[in-house]
């Protein structure tokens, strides 16, 4: 429960600290005294959204601090900011420049993170948040309580179902996208493959390719010419060559010159020079080669250079590091591809399964919802006349939703009717139909109705006796006190006959702009009720009322 509020700079709350205990606890107070600051006080420190008109006029920030006294573990939190020794600790302020700050157990949190703990151990409800509560996820929720554990344990069977389901419809889709962007990407794959296996690309391949052609082609060049010009010398296959004529030439020469000593040594010399050019045909034949071997490595490698750039083109690489990128890929997602098919057929099968089982679920829990449903018809149905709305039935009706969802496939709908069973009997949807009145008299009951675990450790109520009196109000005050006795209740009342009824009581009084809360007890209770019946603390006659409500 909430034990001590601290709160500085909210509205017209300068700085004020409030002491709160168990059951009933009212707050009065003159209208513009300041009892809405209290109520947003409270939202602020329990994370609800606030603005910085919410900060007191001349002031640069408001905070709020708030001790709570549970025993419970608070979903969502790690061990250093639970409740120790059953005290658990907030604080969040605000400032004009739009920073905040949130804090449990002395730690700064998010604000999402504090407000969904918060919201664990305060709900606050006013005329204007009657419609929070009564929206299709509160009101599915309220009747999954009245079903106990079977019904729960279906829920929670559908949950598992149902996650099962959508994990296993997310990997059949993952699968499907990446098999199509596979086949999208390697279209021409059969194309591909095969020049990949041809070229085998690696690094620097193309620019090797071309220099080994180049130095191939010369070579071939040279080895050509070198074997022209040995047929050339010695005539090749055709028979005489220039060595021959050469030979014949020297011979007529050394015949026609006379026998003389300078002519010995130019025969000597002719020998030695046709000598000489013999040795270098020696020597040179074996450079000549056959020039159709250099041809046929050359047109390999030319062959392979061409499936080089057709494979470039047909994967639209713009250099050897895209294009070696792409082949290991290639080779990657289509291993992949192969291999898809069987986990894309047993992702098929079990999320089929799985969707049946929690159809199957979602059937059975709609069976068991019916149940509940009845049951807290017939709760809240038995609390109406206790509120002054006799001749007001409550109705749960149930929708079947055309796609299955986490908690179920069914809508639900709160009906009321009225006039029941006469020629002007009207029903409709409770938020269209009833008043506001009506609307939070039935929430009472919808509370009353439900088991301890729903209601919170504390309830703040936010003059949701508007539009009661009379008869009415006093029922619902005494209602109010019953559901003290489940919860902490909080009330900012105006209902003098509802303010009767509390434990403790709380004055909101406003001096000078400057708002104060103070316990009332004994003859000061009394005045203030007086006045809150009649205006007129002084009068004999409200006094007497007032005490005849506290006796009461």
């Amino acid at each position: 429960m909430l034990q001590r509020l601290c709160i500085r700079n909210v509205g017209g709350i300068s700085r004020c600290e409030v002491f709160f205990e168990e059951g009933l606890t009212v707050v009065t107070g003159e209208s513009g005294a300041g009892k809405s600051s209290i109520v947003r006080a409270i939202e602020i420190v329990v994370g609800k959204r606030a603005q910085a008109t919410l900060i007191r006029a001349g002031e640069e920030e408001a905070a709020v601090e708030a001790i709570f006294q549970t025993e419970t573990r608070l979903s969502g939190l790690e061990d250093e900011l639970q409740p120790a020794e059953g005290a658990f600790f907030a604080k969040r302020s605000l400032s004009r420049g739009g920073r905040g700050r949130a804090v449990i157990q002395g730690n700064p949190v998010p604000l999402l993170l504090y407000a969904s703990t918060l919201g664990q151990l305060v709900h606050i409800q006013s005329q204007f948040a009657q419609m929070e509560l009564l929206d299709a996820g509160h009101q599915l929720a309220m009747v999954d309580s009245c079903g106990g554990p079977p019904l729960l344990a279906t829920l929670s069977e559908l949950h598992e179902a149902f996650e099962r389901a959508r994990l296993k419809f997310r990997e059949k889709r993952e699968i499907t996208e990446r098999r199509a962007e596979i086949e999208r990407r390697y279209a021409n794959a059969a194309e591909v493959v095969p020049l990949v296996r041809k070229v085998n690309p690696e690094a620097g391949l193309e620019a090797g390719l071309e220099a080994e052609i180049a130095a191939l082609s010369l070579q071939a060049e040279n080895r050509a010419k070198i074997a022209q010009g040995l047929d050339q010398l010695t005539g090749g296959l055709a028979g005489r060559g220039l060595l021959d004529e050469l030979e014949g030439i020297c011979k007529t020469l050394m015949e026609c010159l006379p026998a003389a000593e300078d002519v010995a040594s130019v025969k000597r010399m002719a020998l030695d020079g046709l000598q000489n050019f013999r040795d270098i045909t020696e020597i040179v034949h074996p450079y000549a080669g056959s020039p159709e071997i250099s041809s046929e490595e050359i047109e390999r490698l030319e062959q392979r250079l061409g499936a080089l750039r057709k494979l470039r083109r047909l994967t639209g690489a713009r250099g050897e590091e895209e294009l070696l990128a792409y082949c290991r890929d290639a080779e990657e997602n289509l291993t992949w591809l192969e291999r898809s098919y069987e986990r894309l057929e047993r992702a098929s099968r079990e999320a089929g399964d799985s969707a049946q089982s929690a159809s199957d679920a979602a059937q059975a829990l709609r069976q068991a919802r019916k149940l509940a449903a009845r049951v807290l018809e017939e709760r809240v149905n038995a609390l109406l006349g206790s509120l002054a709305m006799e001749g007001v039935a409550f109705e749960i009706h149930f929708t079947e939703l055309p796609k299955l969802r986490r908690d179920g496939a069914d809508g639900v709908e709160f009906i009321l009717v009225t006039n029941k069973g006469a020629a002007n009997e009207r029903s409709g949807r409770v938020d269209k139909i009833a008043s506001g009145g009506e609307l939070s008299r039935l929430l009472l009951a919808l509370q009353l109705s439900l088991s301890d675990e729903w209601l919170p450790p504390t309830l703040v109520f936010d003059e949701v006796e508007a539009g009661l009196g009379g008869r009415a109000a006093v029922l619902s005050g005494l209602k109010l006190r019953e559901l003290s006795r489940k919860c902490q209740v909080i009330l900012v009342t105006h209902e003098a006959s509802i303010a009767a009824l509390g434990g403790r009581h709380y004055v909101v009084r406003k001096d000078g702009g400057e708002s104060s809360i103070q316990r009332v007890e004994g003859e000061e209770r009394v005045l203030e009720l007086a006045r809150m019946l009649s205006g007129d603390v002084t009068l004999p006659e409200a006094q007497e009322h007032a005490r005849r409500l506290l006796a009461g």
